[in-house]
């Protein structure tokens, strides 16, 4: 088994969404039942095309661990007759100019030891959950749904990370650590991408928002009794 990626390039973002939603949920199955699929993730950029940074057309890579040979010869006749493909290019790591010989190895060169086998393993559990979202969604929820009678929470798909680190035994200031991390993160990867300035935007839209919170808050303790609740 080796570390692989496939890339695939579509006419128009609207193909590369047909490809995410209609064919990597089916596919997924059938690489983990596969022989020659030991693990592996996706990743899809048509969110990113309107940035300067992003593609120019629908891009997405399968990244895996396996036998990559076997794994194109299986599925190969599907993406040459899927409609809006415009072209796919498989990439073997031993090949490259750094010649890792897995995945793992890549992963821990350029995570390091630990976060290299975290991320190893976590990215293909965030692969499993992503299609099985396209499969019991057929569009898009909102990042942030907005509060309703219907929706009183106004759920949307953060609510997403807030199930899962609650399923996972994690707790209120569990919650804001990582969230707090994911911005921090997400700054320094919107600086690399889109410059400083870009950056240093998000971070006073971000302060601003937050800091302007303070009266909400504080009329909803007003509104709301607290202390009293139990098994949250």
């Amino acid at each position: 088994m080796t570390g692989a990626d496939i890339e695939f390039r579509f006419e128009s973002l609207e193909d590369e969404e047909r490809f995410v939603r209609e064919y990597l949920p089916d596919a997924w199955n059938r690489f983990e039942a596969s022989d020659c699929w030991e693990t592996g993730w996706f990743w899809a950029y048509r969110q990113f095309a309107e940035y300067d940074s992003g593609p120019d057309c629908g891009l997405a890579r399968i990244v895996f661990e396996g036998d990559p040979d076997a794994v194109a010869d299986s599925e190969k006749s599907r993406w040459n007759r899927f409609d809006g493909l415009e072209s796919w290019r498989l990439r073997r790591y031993e090949e490259t100019e750094e010649g890792y010989d897995s995945l793992l190895e890549q992963q821990r060169d350029a995570k390091g030891e630990v976060g290299g086998e975290w991320e190893y393993r976590l990215k293909p559990l965030a692969a499993r959950f992503a299609v099985s979202y396209f499969r019991d969604f057929d569009e898009s929820l909102p990042i942030v749904g907005e509060a309703s009678d219907d929706n009183r929470a106004g759920a949307g798909f953060w609510a997403m990370y807030h199930y899962a680190m609650i399923q996972c035994g994690f707790d209120w200031y569990d919650e804001t650590e990582a969230c707090l991390k994911g911005m921090q993160n997400r700054l320094k990867s919107l600086a690399s991408y889109e410059g400083t300035d870009a950056a240093r935007e998000e971070y006073d839209r971000l302060l601003t928002e937050w800091e302007a919170y303070r009266e909400e808050l504080e009329t909803w303790f007003d509104e709301h009794p607290t202390g009293e609740a139990s098994e949250p």
